[in-house]
């Protein structure tokens, strides 16, 4: 055994541990990082054993070139985003069979140029598979099939010429290729982001660097340490970038409802005192909707909580439907909903809104089978007109929700409506 492989593997196995929580925190996508470093980590294993004086030296070298490629596609899957549960297993199948097949190959020792070329065109299975299938066609199916199918063509010069090389540019490719794909996953691109790409991109090119210096300039010895930089950088960039999701994960998880998706009260309130800044400035109008499920008590108690949810979360997308880009909509309690609506015109514009809220609102609900009636009540309070401060306009937008309630339900009440309306009495 070589022990000079004990620090590295040591160092992994951390690593893999203490990798592990964000794989439950962050998201299924990280199964796919934290198993392609468990791929590493038995190719360390297997070198170990690999020594060219060893017993076991032909398997050990299989396995450890096989662990690098199995590394190598579960990077290109977690990079794409794509699962094994999203795209089907035959299809992830049709990209790990030629890789693989090529490398048993060459460790086989097959020196049959024909063999080499013809198992080259087994790259085209993903494409292939494509076209001959219902398979989901995202952006990122069709980048891989088509790397693929690139390789395809491009390899059967080199398996003439040198066959044995054929398994270092497949891996040179996966690598590449999980590059392009995780610089093209975001349209942001952090530190922790750009740091893995740069690894990828490095470990891929690592591959022809390291034929080129063998053969031209075999004189030159390269440190191992130098080898493993790429590793580095994407165990860093994976690390940074996973924090970054997670901090965002759980301040979005602070301003937003659990169970709609919806701004929760604290993001709505600060959302409401922006526009209503902005509104003073240009002398134009805010309004606040108070909306509240009528007689939602009784649809928890007769068809259970569960049924409950599912009528908030399909209420909170029919709501959602009449708010523009610059509007928010809020899950600001139990069975309560809070808009602010910014640059209304007038009233009428502001009646036109609800009344369309309220239609859409008022369409049945199937949960479990059954048709479920919804009637909701609004209240609505507009700035400077109703009040001039957040907690004014919130409490006039309430009272005339109340004020809704009050004559029935199902209504919409301006804030001062019912007031007026008794003073006319």
């Amino acid at each position: 055994m070589d022990l000079s492989f004990l620090p590295n593997i040591l160092a992994l196995s951390v690593f893999i541990v203490a990798f592990r929580p964000f794989v439950r925190r962050v998201g299924a996508h990280v199964h796919l990082w934290f198993l392609g470093w468990s791929f590493i980590l038995v190719r360390l294993i297997a070198l170990s054993f690999a020594a060219p004086s060893g017993h076991h030296h032909a398997v050990a070298a299989f396995i450890a070139l096989w662990a690098l490629e199995g590394c190598g596609l579960a990077f290109v899957m977690a990079a794409a985003g794509l699962p094994t549960s999203r795209i089907g297993l035959p299809f992830t199948l049709s990209i790990a069979l030629p890789v693989l097949l090529q490398s048993a190959l060459s460790l086989a020792g097959a020196s049959s140029t024909s063999v080499h070329i013809s198992t080259s065109f087994v790259f085209l299975a993903p494409s292939v598979f494509l076209l001959l299938s219902k398979q989901e066609r995202s952006r990122q199916v069709f980048v891989l099939a088509g790397a693929f199918a690139f390789f395809a063509l491009c390899t059967p010069p080199l398996a003439f010429r040198h066959p044995d090389l054929v398994s270092s540019a497949a891996l040179s490719m996966l690598f590449l290729l999980a590059a392009y794909l995780y610089l093209t996953a975001s349209q942001t691109l952090t530190f922790g982001r750009v740091t893995a790409v740069c690894g990828l991109a490095l470990w891929g090119l690592s591959f022809p660097t390291s034929i080129a210096l063998s053969h031209f300039y075999s004189q030159v010895f390269v440190d191992r340490a130098l080898l493993e930089l790429p590793q580095l950088l994407v165990i860093t960039g994976i690390v940074v970038t996973l924090l970054e999701e997670y901090v965002r994960r759980t301040e979005r998880m602070a301003m937003h409802d659990a169970l709609t998706d919806l701004p929760n009260l604290r993001l709505f309130e600060e959302r409401l005192i922006a526009a209503m800044t902005e509104a003073r400035t240009n002398r134009s109008t805010v309004a606040c909707l108070v909306i509240d499920v009528d007689n939602f008590k009784m649809v928890n108690d007769t068809l259970g909580h569960d049924a409950g949810d599912q009528l908030l979360r399909a209420l909170a997308v029919r709501l959602s439907w009449h708010m523009s880009p610059r509007d928010i909509l809020a899950r600001t309690g139990g069975d309560e909903f809070m808009a602010l609506l910014a640059g209304v015109n007038d009233e009428n514009h502001l009646r036109f809104i609800a009344g369309a809220m309220m239609s859409a609102a008022s369409v049945p609900i199937v949960i479990d089978g059954q048709s479920v009636d919804v009637r909701i009540s609004i209240g609505l309070a507009l700035s400077p007109d109703h009040a001039d401060d957040i907690d004014s306009l919130r409490r006039a937008a309430d009272q005339a929700m109340y004020s809704a309630k009050r004559r029935g339900g199902s209504l919409l009440a301006f804030a001062g409506e019912e007031q007026e309306a008794m003073a006319d009495g």
